[in-house]
């Protein structure tokens, strides 16, 4: 096993989650244009073969589209390993080799949203449990997301990073059809999943009943002006905000909307 450093050499082979996916050729060009600028680094698990295993992504968070706020502070954005070298030490390798890097540029300490129980493409979705495993301690809650961290300084509690404060409020729709607002941040792939799968189930749906508007979030001043990163919603009200959806949920908040609609005109 070794691990390398993410660059532009090796972001297409090495971020694998991406592989067959709809748009990715957009999304890497981005990544790369950020990982050439030194805007997000990232660290690539190999097997004794050369064969890609797992990777993780991180940002300053000054350069971070994600809803963090702290000083200082690196941001995990995604650590991946692939389910048939899961449990064989790759993940904290890739963990410890991103704390190593944060450290050598200066650091204060390194943050990263996890969860309990989130599922996508029949692996666990950035647990909770891993990052309590390797040491992290919460410091944060916000809906099914907890916020780890672990600092290489001493700190007060009250200097820790925290979830922003979402301060995002959709305009209303300017016709009679739904509204749906997306808040589409291109550097996640789980991100683009979201929004690319809510547009396809909206097609099937009749796209002529909604009114939808995309709001990019790829950069730290938009996130920190809505105070969100990701989330999507319908007739102003906030349906998904993180991790992975399935296309079931985005049917069943259509439902809930039109059925919300019908109950306020039968009034």
């Amino acid at each position: 096993m070794r691990i390398e450093r993410l660059d532009t050499s090796n972001l297409r082979e090495g971020i694998i989650c991406r592989h067959g996916k709809a748009g990715v050729d957009a999304i890497y060009d981005q990544m790369g244009a950020w990982v050439d600028g030194n805007l997000v680094r990232g660290q690539v698990a190999r097997t004794d073969d050369g064969e890609v295993a797992g990777f993780v992504i991180y940002y300053p968070i000054e350069n971070a589209p994600m809803d963090v706020d702290g000083e200082g502070v690196y941001l995990i954005q995604c650590i991946y390993v692939m389910p048939e070298h899961q449990k064989s030490g790759l993940g904290k390798a890739l963990f410890e080799a991103s704390i190593a890097d944060a450290q050598a540029n200066g650091a204060t300490g390194l943050a990263v949203e996890g969860f309990a129980g989130r599922m996508r493409d029949g692996f666990e979705y950035k647990p909770g449990a891993f990052f309590a495993h390797m040491g992290m301690t919460p410091t944060d809650k916000r809906g099914q997301g907890t916020l780890y961290y672990v600092g290489f300084k001493d700190e007060e509690q009250a200097g820790l990073p925290r979830y922003l404060e979402p301060n995002f409020k959709p305009q209303a729709s300017t016709s009679r059809r739904i509204k749906v607002d997306i808040l589409d941040c291109r550097g996640c792939f789980t991100a683009v999943h979201n929004r690319n799968l809510i547009e396809a189930v909206l097609e099937q749906a009749g796209k002529e009943k909604f009114e939808v508007e995309v709001h990019d979030q790829s950069n730290r001043e938009a996130v920190v002006d809505k105070g969100m990163s990701t989330g999507v919603f319908i007739d102003g009200k906030l349906t998904f905000f993180d991790g992975p959806i399935s296309e079931t949920d985005v049917w069943n908040a259509i439902e809930v909307a039109e059925e919300a609609r019908k109950n306020a005109t039968d009034r």
